[in-house]
C-alpha cells in the first residue's frame, strides 16, 4: 500500500474533502472584505494541487495578515503605477506624497464633494416650489401662471429625482413627447405639442436650472439646457376672423351666452387680451366717450379706443358695472368652447385680438398707431398679430351689429365674481 504523503500543519487554512465528483478537494482561509472578516473556499480537482495553495496562502496570511490576500488586482496595480510613476517624478525632482498620503487625500475630496452635492441636492419637486415662490413677486400673474403651469407638468415626471441627476437629453426626450392637453376630437392620444408650444417649456427649463445651478445654490453643476437649442419654427402669415365668422360669433353669444359678451366685445373691437378683458371693470366704459385708460394692462396702462361697433354690443345688453365676467377663469374657458361649437366657427388662438388688429391696421393704416393702442411694438403686431386685409373687409368687420336684442338677456345691476 503506497504511503500517504506527509503533509505541513497549517495555522490559517484547512483542506477538506468533499463528495463533489469534479472537485472534491477544497481549501478554507480567512479572507477580510469590506473591513469584515470572511471564511471562504476555493475547490480543486487534484489534491496535491489542493494542498501546494493551502501552504501558499497559510504562509502569506502568516507573514502579512489577513487584508493581504483581499487586495484585489486592481489595487496592485494602482501601486505598481505609483511606484513606477513616482520615481520618474523623484528623478526631475518632483515632491511626490507617500502612497497612503495620496489615496488618503483623494478619498478625503470624494467624501467632501459627496457631503457638498447631498446637502444642495433637492428633488424637482420641491426646485419648482421654491422657484414659483420666488417668482411670484417678479413677474406678473399671466407669466406666473404660465410658468406655474409648464413647471408643474415637470415636476409630475421628474418629481422625486433630483436636479443634478437629469441630462440633457432627458430633458429633450421629455419634450419630444408633450402632449397637448386639449382634445376637442377626442383622439385615442391627443396631439404632440407643435414646435413653438416645446420652445416655450424650453424657455422655462432653462430659467429653473440657470436659478438652480447659481452658486449660491448649487442644485445642479451646470444647466443642461445650455446644451439645447430651440426648435426651427416656420413662419405663417397670423390668422383673422373673416368679419362673417365674427358677426356669427359675436350673435351666438348674445343669443345663447350673453355673459360672455362684454369680454368677446373687448377682444373683437377694442384689441384687448383675454386677461385684460376679463379683468375689466365696465363702469370705465362711459356711453360718450370714444375712448378709455386701460391701467392694470399687461404692458402698463395705455389709451384705448372705444368704437362704435364696441358699444353697440355693450347697449345690447342692460346696463351694468363691475367685471366684464363675473365668474371664474374655468367658466369662461367652458363657454367659449361651447360658443364656438354653437356657433359653428373653427376657433383661432387669441383670435378676438388678432382680428381687432388685422382690420384696425387696414382702416388707420398706421401700424404704430394700433400698437400703441393694443400695447404692443410694431414688429411684434407685424410678425404675430396682422393678417393682411383690405380697407372695405375692415369697413364690413367694424360694421358689426347686433341683430335684435337677445331676448333671454335679465338685467343685471351690479356684476359680482363668484367664489
Amino acid at each position: 500500500m503506497a504511503k500517504q504523503p506527509k503533509h505541513p500543519a497549517l495555522t490559517h487554512c484547512k483542506v477538506s474533502k468533499m463528495s463533489n465528483p469534479r472537485a472534491p478537494w477544497r481549501v478554507w482561509f480567512t479572507t477580510e472584505q469590506d473591513g469584515k472578516p470572511l471564511r471562504v473556499f476555493k475547490s480543486f480537482a487534484d489534491e496535491n494541487k489542493a494542498w501546494l495553495f493551502a501552504e501558499d496562502k497559510d504562509r502569506e496570511i502568516s507573514n502579512h495578515g489577513v487584508r493581504f490576500g483581499a487586495i484585489t488586482g486592481e489595487a496592485r496595480r494602482a501601486f505598481d503605477y505609483f511606484r513606477d510613476e513616482s520615481a520618474t517624478l523623484r528623478e526631475i525632482g518632483a515632491d511626490v506624497p507617500r502612497f497612503e498620503d495620496l489615496v488618503k487625500t483623494a478619498l478625503l475630496e470624494i467624501r467632501t464633494r459627496h457631503e457638498q452635492k447631498t446637502a444642495t441636492e433637492i428633488p424637482v419637486a420641491e426646485g419648482v416650489a421654491l422657484f414659483l415662490d420666488y417668482k411670484k413677486t417678479r413677474v406678473g400673474p399671466r407669466q406666473f401662471s404660465n410658468l406655474s403651469e409648464r413647471l408643474k407638468r415637470f415636476a409630475q415626471d421628474f418629481g422625486d429625482r433630483p436636479f443634478s441627476a437629469i441630462t440633457a437629453p432627458q430633458i429633450e426626450a421629455w419634450l419630444g413627447a408633450l402632449r397637448s392637453r386639449v382634445n376637442p376630437r377626442k383622439l385615442a392620444q391627443p396631439p404632440l405639442l407643435a414646435p413653438l408650444s416645446r420652445n416655450h417649456y424650453r424657455v422655462t427649463l432653462n430659467a429653473i436650472f440657470g436659478y438652480g445651478a447659481a452658486p449660491a445654490r448649487a442644485w445642479c453643476v451646470r444647466n443642461p439646457l445650455a446644451d439645447l437649442e430651440p426648435e426651427q419654427v416656420a413662419a405663417s402669415e397670423p390668422q383673422a376672423y373673416s368679419p362673417e365668422d365674427a358677426r356669427r360669433i359675436m350673435q351666438t353669444a348674445l343669443d345663447f351666452k350673453p355673459e360672455l359678451v362684454p369680454a368677446l366685445a373687448l377682444g373683437f373691437f377694442a384689441g384687448l387680451r383675454i386677461s385684460e378683458a376679463l379683468a375689466l371693470d365696465l363702469s370705465a366704459l362711459a356711453p360718450k366717450s370714444k375712448e378709455f385708460r386701460l391701467a392694470g394692462g399687461k404692458t402698463g396702462p395705455r389709451v384705448v379706443p372705444f368704437l362704435e361697433s364696441c358699444k353697440a354690443w355693450f347697449f345690447a345688453l342692460p346696463r351694468r358695472d363691475g367685471p366684464a365676467f363675473c365668474q371664474r377663469k374655468s367658466f369662461w374657458n367652458r363657454g367659449v368652447k361651447e360658443l364656438f361649437a354653437l356657433a359653428k366657427v373653427q376657433q383661432i388662438d387669441n383670435g378676438a385680438r388678432h382680428s381687432f388688429i388685422s382690420y384696425r391696421c387696414a382702416e388707420v393704416r398706421n401700424t404704430a398707431q394700433v400698437a400703441d393702442e393694443c400695447g404692443n411694438s410694431p414688429g411684434m403686431v407685424k410678425a404675430h398679430y396682422r393678417e393682411i386685409v383690405t380697407a372695405a373687409a375692415a369697413k364690413k368687420y367694424f360694421s358689426i351689429r347686433p341683430a335684435v336684442a337677445a331676448a333671454n338677456v335679465t338685467s343685471i345691476s351690479k356684476g359680482r365674481k363668484s367664489a
